[in-house]
């Protein structure tokens, strides 16, 4: 069933207090969202809200292959993050599970067996975390040794403001997941505490560095088509 209103948004808002919200509502359908993902455990924001105090909720999905690589890593974020399952299938997190992440956290393919026939377990779940009203707001990637557990690589960056781009904003932890991958996988990646040799971690499969590219590829097409508007004496916005 669907109901309907025909009472204007700020009638409808008016729990929001003086002032009223400062963002208008927005909806999304997750499964929906899943479409416009570029890789698995990739992170695609459901909103183009990323300000301060901002609750930010992305998609995130996985599922089994045969040839999985090894796609583990550990996320240091300030603030826990809230991870909402909306649906699995032989997955450790079921359907309709709600889970606080540790300020530190393991992330995998959290499947059972990643290494299975095309799509035969999956998982699609909503991550949620709330920006902090002020900076920093630090997040980390941290590679640990295969062998012995040992911190081997980290990266650390403030989130509270992302890149800044003209028109499309991007989320902006999708960068530093591609940043750091290629850093470490630029190392020896050997252990110092026991001297093994780690591999490269499958940057290619979690689609985080054609995200970047393709936020800054709109982002200049946008720009280009202004420019030729401007041009041909159009004036103002003709991209909408």
């Amino acid at each position: 069933m669907t109901v309907q209103t025909e009472a204007p948004v700020e009638e409808t808002l008016e729990w929001f207090g003086e002032g009223g919200p400062t963002k208008e509502p927005r909806a999304a359908n997750s499964f929906e969202h899943m479409l416009t993902h570029q890789g698995m455990q990739q992170q695609k924001e459901m909103f183009n809200f990323f300000g301060p105090g901002d609750m930010v909720p992305v998609t995130a999905f996985s599922y089994s292959i045969p040839d999985m690589p090894r796609f583990h890593f550990y996320h240091y974020n300030d603030q826990q993050e809230v991870v909402i399952s909306m649906a699995s299938e032989g997955a450790p997190l079921k359907t309709g599970h709600v889970h606080i992440q540790d300020t530190t956290h393991g992330v995998t393919m959290f499947l059972n067996k990643p290494k299975a026939p095309v799509m035969q377990a999956y998982q699609m779940c909503i991550i949620a975390i709330r920006m902090r009203d002020a900076a920093p707001q630090n997040e980390a990637k941290i590679f640990r040794c295969s062998e012995c557990n040992e911190v081997i690589f980290r990266l650390d960056v403030d989130m509270h403001v992302g890149p800044p781009h003209p028109y499309y904003q991007e989320l902006p932890n999708i960068r530093l997941y591609a940043d750091a991958v290629d850093a470490f996988n630029e190392t020896d990646r050997i252990c110092s505490a026991c001297g093994h040799h780690n591999e490269e971690f499958p940057n290619y499969i979690a689609g985080w560095r054609r995200y970047t590219q393709y936020i800054e590829l709109a982002n200049r097409a946008r720009g280009d088509i202004e420019k030729a508007g401007a041009e041909a004496g159009f004036g103002g916005e003709i991209a909408r």
